[in-house]
This record gives structure tokens, sequence and C-alpha cells, in this order.
């Protein structure tokens, strides 16, 4: 017999963990920097720190490398994130990686960690500042990264 020490709240449904968490308002922080545009982003270790914290709501993720190859014979490389609920449901999705350079290490590593960046704000529906690339162009639109889960999505 296991011993349940858990402080989970009951969370019901995916969906219902999903907007109970919600609730609390989670925010990524933003500790990454860019001297480029003298602003503070959301790294993907404070995305995952934000995303931690659903796991009070029976909520958690996985994320992996994965490929397909096309009829040309071209690589189409993305990452899957997928969430996770305690009660067995789970939604998938994938990030595509681009890079400009698939050769070059670098390029390729920084390719992957902007795809799981983005694919696990998108997957629970966590804002940064400056989603939409405003600070480089200028303008002062700032738009909200949302994600539309209905009921009988899983």
């Amino acid at each position: 017999m296991t011993s349940n020490n858990s402080t989970s709240k009951p969370t019901g449904t995916m969906a219902q963990a999903l907007i109970a968490w919600h609730k609390t308002n989670p925010v990524a922080p933003k500790n990454g920097s860019n001297p480029h545009f003298r602003s503070s982003f959301s790294t993907l270790e404070d995305v995952i720190t934000c995303v931690n914290t659903a796991a009070e709501f029976g909520l958690t993720f996985a994320q992996a490398n994965d490929f397909i190859i096309t009829e040309q014979g071209g690589v189409v490389e993305f990452i899957e994130t997928i969430m996770m609920h305690e009660s067995g449901d789970s939604v998938h999705a994938r990030t595509l990686i681009k890079v400009k350079d698939a050769t070059n290490p670098q390029s390729m590593g920084s390719g992957i960690t902007y795809a799981k960046r983005y694919g696990l704000q998108a997957m629970f529906g966590i804002a940064s500042e400056d989603d939409d690339g405003n600070n480089a162009t200028g303008s002062d639109n700032k738009q909200t990264l949302r994600t539309g889960i209905e009921k009988g999505d899983f």
C-alpha cells in the first residue's frame, strides 16, 4: 500500500485541470536577456519552472525531438510536446524546428531550444513578453499566446 502525501488539488478532467491552473494566473519569469533589444524574456528553464506548477493540478509534460522524411527525401524536424493529465488523458502538438544551417550544431541547438520553449508555452497557454517580436519591429501592439481547449478536444 502506498501513502499519498500529495498536496494535489482535485482536478477532474484534463480541461478542468488546465482551467483551474490558469485561474492561478501562472506567469513564466523573465530571466533571459537579449542585448540587441534591451529586454528580458522567458528562457526554456523559466517556462519549465512555470509549467511545473501545473503538477499541483495533475498536469505534466514531455518533449521529444522527432523528424519525418518527406516523399521528396527531405527531412522535417520538430519538437513534439505532450501534455499529460493524471487521468491518463494527453494531447500532442508539434513545433517545427527552423534554422538557417541544420549542419551547424550551435544553430541546431538554438533552434531546438526555441521550438521547445514556444511549443511548451503554446501547449500550456503561457504568454511571454513580446511573443510577436514587437521589440524588433518597433510596434506597440502586443498579442498574447493562447491555447483554445474545448470540451471533447481530448
